[in-house]
């Protein structure tokens, strides 16, 4: 095919597909609004930090350890500290949930030994609790040497040195949002033609699946690349995300991956005709194994073998790597390489079957 009527057929179709997304703000509200609109309220919504911890503490003996130990927590932000006067005050106040956390010194043979009483009915943040607790001594036991002879390891955390959460949840959130708004945009196209009885018209025009898919994908493309550019703002200015590897990685991935989202959309919008179905298989087969296997909530080394190898086999994965590396660390070039590789491959192929879908719809 010559690529003068193709250049032409692509810009007359697109830019009737602008001129609908521009009457149809629906379209508009999902590429740019719906992504600013999610990366605040789960940039905010979703928090692994631990804060608030409602501790308290019952020093009868009152000596010098226990003052350290009393004024660490006190002032920390992350605890709400409440001194009790006895043992039985203290485990009363956490049995009525007064508290979450009681910290009690005993009388041993050889002195004295520290307990520390955790409320396990959430067991994640009991478990987060115990070790926000069990840091706060030993840091007090490092600064005044009271830790035992011996080995002491001194940990300093690499790329997040302040453990935010947010630095990792929010770059996890632009390959939700990607996800969710790539599939939605083009799962609708086709679905839309067929109920609005627009369908017929466009098949009787003499163009090729090449021309149809390049003119499906580009306005949404360009739509959907906007409300990553939001995305991207607030994740910097905002939330204030270093940015130590590379921008020009993140860009490319985040294009490459927006391309195989855009290619399920379009083949699960070729396969259905009806906006419903479409929406609610992109869910299903997009939006819903990003979430829960692309190692954004769950860490798959903690998982099955069997989930390992199902979450491996599916793009997003892929992308969060990309963004980890994109945003926290740098370098890592082999590991970029293969991924790179790897998500253009899946463009390539989602585009391929989106292509053929186009090309079966054109000859009904």
């Amino acid at each position: 095919m010559r690529m003068e009527p193709l250049l032409t057929h692509v810009y007359a179709l697109s830019l009737k597909e602008s001129r609908q997304i521009i009457r149809d703000k629906s379209a508009i509200l999902l590429g740019v609004v719906l992504p600013i609109i999610l990366i605040i309220l789960f940039g905010y919504g979703l928090n692994f930090d631990v804060r608030n911890i409602r501790l308290g503490v019952v020093f009868e003996q009152k000596g010098a350890v226990a003052t350290q130990y009393v004024n660490a927590f006190e002032h920390n932000s992350s605890f709400i500290v409440s001194r009790y006067a006895s043992r039985i005050e203290g485990l009363n106040a956490l049995k009525s949930f007064e508290i979450e956390s009681l910290l009690i010194e005993q009388k041993t043979a050889d002195g004295s030994a520290i307990q520390l009483l955790i409320d396990g009915i959430d067991s994640s943040r009991a478990t987060m609790i115990g070790n926000a607790v069990t840091g706060v001594m030993a840091a007090v036991n490092e600064a005044h040497s009271m830790g035992s002879a011996g080995i002491s390891v001194i940990p300093r955390i690499w790329f997040n040195e302040s453990a935010e959460s947010r630095w990792y949840i929010v770059p996890g959130l632009i390959v939700i949002i990607l996800t969710m708004t790539g599939t939605m945009l083009t799962g609708l196209v086709l679905a839309r033609e067929w109920e609005r009885g627009t369908m017929e018209a466009l098949l009787a025009t003499p163009i090729s699946p090449l021309a149809l898919l390049l003119s499906k994908v580009l306005p949404y493309f360009v739509l959907a690349m906007l409300g990553w550019c939001l995305c991207m703002g607030a994740a910097v200015f905002w939330y204030e995300v270093p940015i130590r590897g590379s921008f020009i990685l993140i860009a490319v991935s985040s294009m490459l991956y927006l391309i195989v989202c855009l290619g399920i959309g379009l083949i699960i919008s070729g396969v259905t005709r009806s906006q419903f179905l479409s929406s609610q298989m992109a869910l299903l087969l997009s939006f819903l194994p990003a979430l829960l296997l692309s190692g954004f909530i769950f860490d798959l080394r903690s998982a099955p073998q069997w989930a390992q190898m199902i979450a491996y086999a599916l793009p997003p994965v892929y992308f969060m790597e990309l963004l980890k590396v994109g945003f926290l660390t740098g370098g890592m070039q082999a590991l970029v390489m293969k991924n790179v590789l790897i998500l253009s491959g899946y463009a390539a192929l989602f585009m391929g079957l989106a292509s053929l879908q186009c090309r079966k719809r054109i000859r009904k």
